[in-house]
């Protein structure tokens, strides 16, 4: 909601093998973010697919950005909880940068 409220359109997924099937099909991303941890699992794997693919990303999360696993290393990172204006700001920033090539 807060995405849709500064103008953005959002796609959700609810797994990391949606994510990665989502980035693997025929939509393009500006950007992604990401939550460090999804059920039991972390979003490392989407992480990598982002970087290989060129997308920037920002990570959400409540982890300090000195203990986000090895291999995330996006663009921006919020600290949960942040404030609307984070989210702009660090969406702003994310899509200036890019992390890998774009094909």
């Amino acid at each position: 909601m807060a995405l849709e409220a500064l103008g953005h359109t959002a796609v959700h997924a609810s797994s990391i093998a949606q994510a990665v099937h989502l980035l693997e099909g025929r939509k393009t991303f500006d950007a992604a973010m990401l939550d460090v941890n999804m059920g039991a699992e972390t979003t490392a794997d989407v992480a990598m697919v982002l970087t290989e693919s060129g997308i920037p990303y920002v990570i959400a999360s409540a982890r300090a950005a000195d203990d986000l696993p090895a291999g995330m290393v996006g663009t921006g990172h919020l600290r949960k909880p942040y404030l609307l204006d984070d989210l702009e700001r660090a969406l702003q920033t994310c899509r200036i940068h890019t992390v890998g090539p774009r094909d």
